[in-house]
């Protein structure tokens, strides 16, 4: 059975008051950053929900025969929808088959869950026939759609939702999470500051070798300026850490170069252990510069939710970072 976040203690008991007041809505919309826990509280919710023998706080038995067919992944009431393996896209055929689940009857109490994660690689086909399910909801169904990007859903479906919102945790309870599963001497401030204060993104990089690829990709990119590395070679290296983590540490970095440049080498910065190669950067390039990059980071930030060749993208933005040297 999964466990709860420490940091989602709030959000379910505010969920487990309504569903005692049989006030839970037919559909729920997670949002919230990456790796906070969202598909963890809805896997929660959905065990919860279907287990014979729920605990007092709402929280699944893990004991019952409910529970032992949600952990061999075999409940007939349940189903988790995603992209199919090696897609990025939620096609219509997927989401046609959410509306006829809900049309059976439910096989144990009555309750029937499907999660959907991540609800906005719906294609829009695929969007609009999730919109006929929610305008029709079966009684006893509930669908529970997991977003990390609100805004790239149709409004219908998010106001036909009951969104509930998933902050960062606070900073101290997410280090010492993080601190009871890693290494003694891995650097928990450091992964954490790398994912943007989300706990699972954090202790996923550790598991990826993330600080080291991180100052070895920073290592390189330095490089561009100075004319030692090759730009295609240098994006072949980010690749494998895709596109939108590579938008987001190189967006982090450029950041910190324009406070460098605008307030000195005493700025607050949020990547410290980079701190005296970034001051180095700063030094060699002005803010119209810095500035041009960033757009670009936030322009392929914009198309990355549409079918781009990652490849390519990052080739394209290591070349301008290259000629940002003679852009002074």
């Amino acid at each position: 059975m999964s466990n709860l976040l420490p940091w989602q203690a709030d959000l379910w008991a505010g969920l487990m008051a309504r569903e005692r007041g049989d006030r839970l809505p037919h559909a729920l919309l997670l949002t919230g950053a990456e790796g906070v826990g969202k598909l963890d509280f809805a896997t929660c919710l959905a065990e919860g929900l279907l287990c014979q023998s729920v605990r007092e706080d709402g929280s699944a038995c893990g004991e019952c025969h409910a529970c032992g067919l949600l952990a061999a992944g075999s409940h007939p009431d349940f189903r988790l929808v995603g992209p199919p393996e090696d897609k990025k896209v939620i096609p219509i055929d997927t989401i046609r088959a959410v509306g006829e689940f809900f049309a059976l009857t439910s096989q144990y109490n009555g309750r029937q869950v499907i999660i959907v994660h991540p609800a906005e690689a719906m294609n829009l086909p695929a969007a609009n026939s999730l919109l006929k399910t929610l305008e029709e909801p079966t009684p006893g169904a509930l669908l529970i759609l997991v977003c990390s990007h609100p805004s790239q859903l149709l409004p219908t479906i998010r106001s036909r939702c009951q969104q509930i919102a998933f902050g960062l945790p606070e900073h101290a309870q997410a280090v010492a999470w993080l601190r009871e599963r890693l290494p003694a001497d891995t650097d928990a401030e450091a992964l954490l500051a790398l994912a943007e204060g989300a706990p699972l993104a954090a202790l996923r990089l550790s598991e990826e070798g993330g600080l080291a690829a991180r100052q070895d990709l920073a290592r390189q990119w330095a490089g561009l300026l100075a004319g030692r590395e090759d730009p295609l070679a240098v994006a072949a290296q980010w690749k494998p850490w895709g596109l939108p983590r590579s938008l987001q540490w190189l967006g982090s970095w450029v950041t910190d170069l324009i406070r460098l440049k605008s307030a000195g080498p005493d700025a607050a910065i949020s990547n410290k252990d980079l701190g005296a190669q970034l001051q180095n950067i700063a030094e060699r390039l002005d803010l119209k510069a810095l500035y041009a990059f960033l757009d670009q980071l936030t322009e392929y930030g914009r198309l990355a939710a549409n079918n781009l060749n990652e490849q390519l993208a990052l080739e394209d933005l290591m070349i301008a970072w290259q000629r940002s040297a003679t852009r002074r």
